[in-house]
């Protein structure tokens, strides 16, 4: 007479179930407490792209960044994403950090990052 032999998973699923929930519990616990405001302000400044394309516009008309990037490029979905979003207590000010690119090419062997801060007001 065979006797029936439970599968790999079936008999080991418990230890199984309590690594994954550990692990899932240490996960959680060491995101920032701040990430949920974080989501909530950068889905607020994806429902209002006017914020960002008007700020666009009126660092293309900035003589100083002409001179170093050249013309501007349009501001990709991902752009965002890439930089930080911040909203007032009282939600009336926006302080959004995004990376722009410039049509002005660089040489190879020399490259230069530069922080460029344009106060919008």
């Amino acid at each position: 007479m065979t006797t029936y032999k439970k599968p790999w998973f079936k008999r080991k699923r418990t230890w199984f179930s309590l690594f994954f929930l550990i692990c899932m519990g240490l996960f959680i616990s060491t995101l920032p407490k701040e990430l949920p405001r974080n989501v909530a302000y950068l889905a607020k400044a994806y429902s209002e792209p006017e914020i960002a394309e008007g700020a666009l516009e009126i660092v293309k008309s900035e003589p100083k960044i002409i001179a170093l990037l050249g013309e501007l490029e349009p501001i990709s979905r991902f752009d965002m994403l890439e930089g930080s979003v911040g909203y007032s207590k009282e939600g009336d000010s926006v302080a959004i950090t995004i990376h722009v690119k410039g049509d002005k090419k660089k040489e190879k062997d020399s490259c230069k990052y530069g922080r460029f801060s344009t106060k919008i007001k």
